[in-house]
């Protein structure tokens, strides 16, 4: 179904006349200044691209303002914004419940600040509503929105653990289009290669941070371990270490950790030593005793937690069936985080599974942005039982 056209300006209604008075004495004014000797016709100065990219910025302040944690806007990996064509148009996942308020406040502020808006709706297949907003002064564009309604925003976060190890595994995982979060772990051949390649093509990266297991589990946690009976001081110096070797970490997850993540003075250490480097937690749930998210909730950090492990079984079989999991507890709660890892049958199972998110409406976002929902504050694993 295809709309018209609606055009929105800083003009005034009621003040019809007044104006149609005023432009014809300018029109007078204007004659006869250009009869005068050595004039020029006058042209509007344009914009710079500086002055451009400015005010498209301040859009997209006024769309996240208006919307909230109910708006999503979806810039690709590797994609900078605003884009370099002011034609090329950025996409604003809506929810219903505050598509109009936003549009309201787009007209409201392009009003203000001397823009003229031209909108279009259409209806999308299910019948929600898709607006292309085109912005511009004196007829120079200078950026287009495509606001997409939804009944509902839906989040999922996936994180990839024990990178850090083999290069080849995480050039497939970035081949890969979409924006997985790579989680690294410290101090290994390739830990600082991944988390710059990562970075360099615009992916979240985080520190897959070593803890101690429980005794008598077969796996080492590897160099770099917080171990129960540590002080803070020497919490604070093995994380300043491991964050040495993996550059532009933005938060943490443990690797492990099913004895050091139920000793709560342990974790009070932990997310002491996160909150002055101002790093968010994810807790990867290898235990149902753990108490790290309690401790980093009580110690004010962003944080949240695993809610799927998607290759347990290394098989393609297996990982879809816990992608589609993973699915359903989005559906339900509005966002989950689920955990995977570099093997060659997990990267085949999102390869396939991925696109089945775009097509329902799931947006695929970094742990950074999940953290900072509201909801998320209250959201409890299965089974959670506070300390």
């Amino acid at each position: 179904m295809r709309g018209s056209w609606t055009t929105f300006s800083n003009a005034s209604p009621g003040k019809t006349s007044q104006r149609r008075a005023k432009l014809s004495i300018g029109l007078v004014l204007l004659i006869s200044s250009l009869s005068a000797p050595g004039c020029h016709w006058f042209t509007p100065k344009r914009l710079s691209e500086t002055e451009r990219r400015q005010i498209a910025s301040r859009t997209r302040e006024w769309i996240e303002k208006a919307g909230g944690s109910r708006v999503w806007i979806n810039i690709p990996s590797r994609a900078s914004f605003p884009p370099e064509r002011p034609d090329a148009p950025t996409t604003a996942v809506v929810a219903a419940e505050v598509y109009p308020e936003l549009l309201s406040a787009l007209r409201k502020q392009s009003e203000k600040e001397g823009l003229e808006l031209k909108t279009r709706e259409t209806r999308g297949p299910q019948g929600y509503r898709v607006a292309d907003a085109r912005l511009a002064r004196q007829g120079e564009a200078i950026c287009r929105w495509r606001l997409r309604e939804v009944p509902r925003l839906l989040r999922a976060a996936i994180v990839i653990d024990d990178l850090g190890q083999d290069l080849q595994a995480a050039k497939k995982l970035l081949a890969l289009p979409y924006p997985l979060t790579f989680s690294v772990l410290p101090k290994l051949r390739y830990s600082t290669e991944t988390a710059e390649e990562a970075h360099r093509a615009g992916r979240e990266v985080m520190l897959h941070l070593p803890m101690e297991p429980q005794p008598g589990e077969h796996a080492s946690p590897g160099e770099g371990e917080i171990r129960t009976g540590m002080s803070s001081e020497e919490v604070e110096r093995v994380l300043g270490t491991d964050l040495e070797t993996v550059p532009y970490a933005v938060g943490v997850n443990n690797h492990m950790g099913s004895r050091a993540t139920t000793q709560f003075p342990l974790m009070a250490a932990v997310m002491d030593a996160l909150g002055e480097r101002r790093l968010y937690f994810v807790d990867s749930r290898t235990t149902a005793s753990t108490v790290a998210l309690d401790a980093a909730r009580r110690h004010g950090l962003r944080a949240f937690y695993r809610s799927v492990f998607l290759d347990d079984t290394e098989a393609v079989a297996y990982t879809l069936g816990q992608l589609r999991e993973f699915r359903r507890l989005v559906e339900l709660q509005g966002v989950a985080l689920a955990i995977g890892h570099p093997h060659p049958t997990t990267i085949e199972a999102l390869a396939q599974f991925l696109p089945e998110l775009a097509r329902d409406g799931i947006v695929l976002v970094p742990p950074s942005e999940v953290v900072r929902l509201p909801e998320v504050a209250r959201l409890e694993p299965a089974g959670h039982v506070a300390p």
